[in-house]
């Protein structure tokens, strides 16, 4: 049994029966299979968790990575296109995000656990993206600073996520928007002047939030 299979199955459980199994051994004896076939991949179900969401950055990155176009991107446009493709990947698994998200009564926790190799995955890429900003003049080069970037970008990427878990709107509009509008301010923390698009994002919000009160 593969790795994917073993995880659509942990999800497939945990949707159905509102939590985990109860341990490796009943969990793979209703696969009728054995727990060796398990302990071949993971150590425990943490582990599992992990896996999950590295298996998504992984799809996306991949993804990207075989677009012909993606490697002329600017650094902006291939953090968007990065975000874009991201949660069109986690939209496979929305059901499941949500309800982890319901699980921890506050969206997805940043000190969750089974964040943490996603987010050393994810550091790692936006660090690329950071440095090859930097050598194009897309982002300023500045002492004792630039080496931050990519920490700011994670936090970036949680309020994205726990935006989407939220966002109500049509074919996920709203998140697309707050894509933009993130990144552009983003990068223009990292660069230049970005007093217009603070208002602008701020005007955004602010009529989403009138529109979910309407």
């Amino acid at each position: 049994m593969d790795t994917s299979s073993l995880l659509q199955k942990y999800i497939q459980y945990q949707l159905e029966h509102g939590k985990k199994p109860e341990s490796v051994y009943i969990f793979m004896k209703k696969l009728k299979k054995t727990d060796a076939d398990f302990f071949a991949h993971f150590s425990n179900f943490e582990a599992l968790d992990r896996y999950f969401w590295v298996h998504v950055f992984d799809a996306t990155r991949h993804k990207l990575e075989a677009d012909a176009q993606y490697g002329s991107f600017s650094a902006a446009e291939k953090l968007s296109a990065f975000y874009f493709l991201w949660t069109q990947e986690l939209m496979q698994h929305r059901s499941y995000v949500l309800y982890l998200a319901e699980k921890s009564m506050k969206g997805i926790n940043p000190m969750d656990s089974a964040l943490q190799d996603f987010r050393h995955a994810f550091l790692d890429y936006a660090s690329n993206i950071v440095s090859a900003g930097i050598a194009a003049g897309q982002v300023a080069d500045r002492k004792f600073v630039s080496d931050q970037f990519k920490h700011g970008l994670w936090v970036q990427t949680l309020f994205l996520l726990n935006f989407w878990l939220k966002d109500t709107s049509k074919d996920f509009e709203d998140t697309d928007a707050a894509i933009e509008k993130t990144v552009n301010i983003g990068f223009k923390l990292m660069g230049e002047n970005l007093l217009d698009e603070v208002l602008d994002f701020g005007k955004f919000m602010f009529q989403r939030a009138k529109k979910s009160f309407s």
